[in-house]
Order: C-alpha cells, then sequence, then structure tokens
C-alpha cells in the first residue's frame, strides 16, 4: 500500500498522531527535501529523495511511481511531504503515474495542516470573509480580479512585488509576506517591507 502523508507546516510538533503513528509503523518512509527528512526523522530512518524544481522533476516522479507500483503490493511504503498532501503537492503527480502503470495499486492520504489555513496564527488574523488560494505559477488578472473575494492566500511566491502591484488593480491594500512559515528561520513583514525576491516556502496574503 502507498500511504500520502501530510507533514503541515514545518514545525514538528504540528503533525498529527495519525501521522506521526504512520510513520512509525510503515516499511519504508520517502521524504522529498532537506526539510521533509529532518521533520520526518524523529520518528524513523526516511530516505532522502531529491525532486528537482525544473524539468528533471517528471523523471525522478516517473522513477518513484514505477518503484511504487513493484513494492506497494507487498509493503506499505510512506511518501511524506510538507503541508497537506492534496494540496499542490508533488504527491498528485505520482498518484497519476502509478494510476497509468497499475490501477490496482492501493492508495491511502493522512492530511496534514495546511500553510494557508496555518499562516493566519501567524499573523494573528481572523477570516470569516471569502478567500481566494493560489500559487504565484497560476495567479492571472482575470482570476484575482474577477471574483469577490476579499482575501487572497498567494502560495510559493519568489517575486512578491509582481503579485502586488497586479492585486493593487483590484482594490487589494494591505499585504503581509511570511517567509518559511513554522522554521527557524521564519520572517513576517508588512507592506513597504516586503522584499522584491523570495523563496519557495514564502506565502503572500492580500486584503481588501
Amino acid at each position: 500500500m502507498l500511504i500520502g502523508v501530510g507533514l503541515g507546516p514545518g514545525d514538528p510538533e504540528l503533525l498529527t498522531l495519525k501521522a506521526v503513528n504512520v510513520l512509525k509503523n510503515s516499511d519504508e518512509v520517502i521524504a522529498p527535501g532537506r526539510l521533509a527528512y529532518n521533520i520526518v526523522r524523529r520518528y524513523c530512518n526516511p530516505r532522502l529523495v531529491d525532486i528537482p524544481m525544473n524539468n528533471k522533476a517528471d523523471e525522478v516522479i516517473s522513477s518513484l511511481a514505477e518503484e511504487f507500483c513493484r513494492r506497494c503490493k507487498s509493503e506499505d511504503i510512506v511518501f511524506a511531504a510538507i503541508g497537506d498532501i492534496m494540496v499542490y503537492s508533488t504527491f498528485q503527480h505520482i498518484v497519476e503515474e502509478i494510476k497509468e502503470i497499475d490501477s490496482s495499486i492501493k492508495i491511502i492520504t493522512i492530511p496534514g495542516i495546511s500553510i494557508f489555513t496555518s499562516i493566519f496564527s501567524k499573523i494573528d488574523t481572523f477570516v470569516d470573509q471569502p478567500m481566494l488560494i493560489t500559487t504565484q505559477k497560476k495567479i492571472s488578472e482575470d482570476y484575482a480580479g474577477g471574483s469577490g473575494e476579499k482575501v487572497i492566500v498567494v502560495l510559493k511566491v519568489k517575486k512578491p512585488w509582481d503579485i502586488i502591484d497586479d492585486l493593487k488593480k483590484y482594490g487589494y491594500n494591505d499585504f503581509v509576506l511570511v517567509k518559511r512559515a513554522y522554521m527557524d528561520d521564519e520572517e513576517i513583514l508588512y507592506n513597504r517591507d516586503i522584499p522584491k525576491e523570495s523563496d519557495y516556502f514564502t506565502t503572500l496574503v492580500g486584503f481588501r
């Protein structure tokens, strides 16, 4: 069986009890990236797999899918990723390939705390308005401007001001950038203090 496990936003103490139990009792745990690896190794001896952020990612995903198809008929293998395993996750692409190779493979998932909900604890803000969740890669003017959401959350932000300048056209006027939330080097920046560039583990929240 293949088990997708969400590890939460990056704080090892924010794993669910069910996730910890699965990590401790599986035949092998695959950790895609150093951050996931450092969280998982508290509970087991994981295998680190680097999935590059370029066109070589497809090769790694295909290789993992083929391996899982062979092994998951007799073993319980975990793929443990940061965030929630069902949202903007590499696990989706692995599952799609597995289903093309062998649809009989049993796959289950264990949810994790998502960054786009946990981020509001970091900025001490309650949300009771319509909200849009997207990524910098997927956002567009029509998507952001043609709807009535009062709050927008943009994940995986590398060029914050490209987004901010566009969102200001649609009435968004208050912004918070959270870099590497729940990690040791976390930063929370507001409006004019937001830098021009950031990294993959960055979330931008806009309000109007």
